[in-house]
């Protein structure tokens, strides 16, 4: 049961292919996240801590109310081993407003999960969460924290940094090492550039195999260590597939290629089934980049159709006053001529 929420969460939701794997992986096999706490934040714990997931909607401040005002929605929020928070969010761009969105998630995590009150003095004091944001596609503009400088009315001020993390700067070698097996589904991505067609020497079929052969070997090399067990082992290369699904969606030789290398030796009709909601989701996505490239195009043309009726009129603007000084020169040649004639 477990699983089926996994491939649903990882499926149906195909415009958001990349969020959903991080929340896939974290509903079916929470203990995968540890391996990440150590390598941001050096937190060890062993593979049986206890995770809960904690509701993702939060408010701005406490309300008794089911559905509170003003409320917003997290990617991950969690609870481990009973004392330490964490927040996740999963980010494909560079946005550099990401900080005051993490920011204002933290406040709002705070006052909804982990604030306290001195019964005392009835002073409340606000724990923030141990936040970091994911970066699943390659960008060299990325920091390695996300600061924001916060100034409060007494002029105190504190400097607000959360690490981020670039899957694509680990190596495969370095994710085996480190166990960072979650960042399997998204290394995919790191092929994108190189198939595009414009390029000197675009991604071959060679290639691509020994790369899936190698993400593959990853996943055994943790099965056969004890680092999955092998339930964990086909969820991660089922989101393989369905990230390469995603990548490869207009390149129907190499995801076939794919495809065959991560097929199962039996198939259940569950399975089956996930299979031709994945190939929906992944085709609807497809036609949702292809409408947004027309607009994009769309946008470009009535660019260049603004700039070309601001030229027209300067055109126009020039043509009159050539017109006018036209008629300025025969004017005073007509006055020359009557001059002339007397």
């Amino acid at each position: 049961m477990q699983e089926k929420t996994m491939q649903q969460s990882a499926v149906y939701d195909g415009t958001k292919l990349w969020d959903e794997i991080l929340k896939a992986i974290v509903s079916a096999m929470p203990s995968q996240l540890l391996p990440l706490f150590k390598e941001v934040y050096g937190k060890e714990y062993s593979k049986d801590t206890p995770i809960v997931v904690l509701g993702s909607e939060t408010s701005s401040f406490q309300e008794d109310s089911k559905e509170p005002p003003d409320s917003t929605l997290m990617d991950i929020a969690l609870l481990v081993d009973g004392t330490d928070y964490y927040h996740l969010e999963c980010q494909m761009k560079n946005d550099k407003e990401m900080v005051i969105r993490m920011f204002a998630y933290d406040v709002r995590f705070a006052i909804t999960h982990s604030n306290t009150s001195d019964k005392d003095t009835g002073e409340f004091t606000l724990y923030f969460p141990h936040s970091v944001v994911i970066y699943p596609e390659k960008n060299s503009a990325i920091p390695e924290h996300l600061k924001c400088r916060v100034i409060f009315q007494d002029n105190s001020e504190h400097i607000y940094k959360i690490p981020t993390v670039k899957i694509q700067a680990y190596s495969l070698k370095e994710i085996k090492e480190k166990h960072l097996t979650l960042f399997i589904p998204y290394t995919i991505l790191r092929l994108r550039p190189e198939l595009k067609a414009d390029r000197k020497y675009p991604l071959t079929q060679k290639e691509l195999t020994e790369f899936v052969d190698e993400a593959i070997f990853v996943l055994k090399d943790e099965l056969s260590n004890g680092y999955l067990t092998e339930r964990e082992y086909h969820n991660y290369v089922r989101l393989f597939r369905f990230a390469a699904d995603r990548v490869l969606a207009r390149y129907p030789q190499m995801r076939e290629e794919v495809n065959q290398m991560t097929e199962p030796l039996i198939k259940l009709p569950s399975m089956i089934e996930d299979e031709l909601w994945a190939r929906i989701e992944v085709q609807k996505a497809e036609i949702e980049d292809q409408k947004a490239e027309i607009e994009d195009q769309k946008a470009e043309i009535a660019d260049q159709q603004a700039i070309i009726a601001n030229q027209k009129t300067q055109l126009a603007g020039k043509d009159a006053e050539l017109q006018s000084k036209d008629a300025e020169i025969k004017r005073l040649q007509h006055l020359v001529a009557q001059l002339s004639s007397k």
